[in-house]
């Protein structure tokens, strides 16, 4: 075979993963069809009357090496002006963590010829009242791999408190909740994915009661939401898992006095 057809095939058969890791991996589809106006339905009316919600803001960048394209959700008519400002300016810290490392990667690594990296970064408000925000951002880079990679962060901020909060503040001090969330999220993934021997041990080692494997997660006005990206209960195909746990489910772990008394 031919230098030129070696190279055609091997730009074929690159394509043809990406299409497949775009049928295969529901994140790459989120990115490319979300819009976040629309999905942003935790509005809710404040004591003052208003309808507590989101603006959409954007950041666009686009080098001959590489583009970005980050959307963000800035919060209005809060009651409190200055309070208001502190959490759009968290929300606004948090997004460029990511960017400022995928630019740092950048411009570490050998450029590809006819190849732009990139960085998209999209979001979904899931709880939005005048005491928390929950925030999952999409997000998906690409350095000239065979596949984009695709993973979720969240932001969880107390706004009474003026602090990002961890899955450990919301429960009870004396509750041992990793063992609690690993044995949910276990029987869950297990329940839809069980069958396969090599995938089961995946979820097992994934869903291990301890640190690291619980702390991405999100909230629902009902719900805990935890999320685990590629790799972490599953080969890259498998795309993004998510285990939605009721507060129901667990209400009598959870602290119903401190960060949820509003929603419980």
């Amino acid at each position: 075979m031919s230098d030129k057809n070696l190279l055609l095939f091997g730009i074929t058969g690159i394509i043809a993963i990406m299409i497949l890791s775009y049928v295969l991996f529901p994140g790459v589809r989120r990115l490319a069809n979300e819009n976040t106006s629309e999905l942003n339905t935790a509005d809710q009316t404040t004591t003052s009357g208003k309808v507590l919600t989101t603006e959409n803001q954007e950041m666009v960048k686009e080098t001959p090496d590489y583009s970005e394209n980050i959307s963000y959700p800035k919060i209005i008519n809060m009651p409190e002006a200055d309070v208001q400002e502190r959490v759009n300016q968290a929300i606004a810290d948090f997004i460029l963590g990511p960017v400022a490392d995928f630019e740092e990667q950048v411009m570490s690594e050998d450029i590809f010829e006819d190849f732009q990296d990139y960085l998209q970064i999209q979001y979904l408000v899931t709880l939005l009242n005048e005491s928390l925000v929950s925030i999952s951002f999409s997000e998906s880079q690409n350095f000239g791999g065979a596949h984009p990679n695709n993973y979720t962060t969240n932001f969880n901020y107390d706004i009474a408190g003026g602090e990002k909060f961890e899955l450990k503040d919301i429960f009870k001090k004396e509750v041992d909740y990793q063992g609690i969330i690993s044995g949910i999220c276990r029987e869950k993934l297990l329940a839809q994915f069980g069958e396969d021997e090599a995938l089961g041990l995946w979820i097992n080692e994934g869903t291990e009661p301890k640190a690291g494997n619980f702390e991405n997660f999100g909230l629902t006005g009902g719900s805990l939401v935890i999320y685990f990206n590629p790799y972490e209960v599953g080969p890259y195909a498998m795309g993004i898992q998510t285990v939605e746990i009721t507060f129901a489910e667990i209400e009598q772990y959870l602290d119903t006095e401190g960060l949820l008394k509003d929603l419980i």
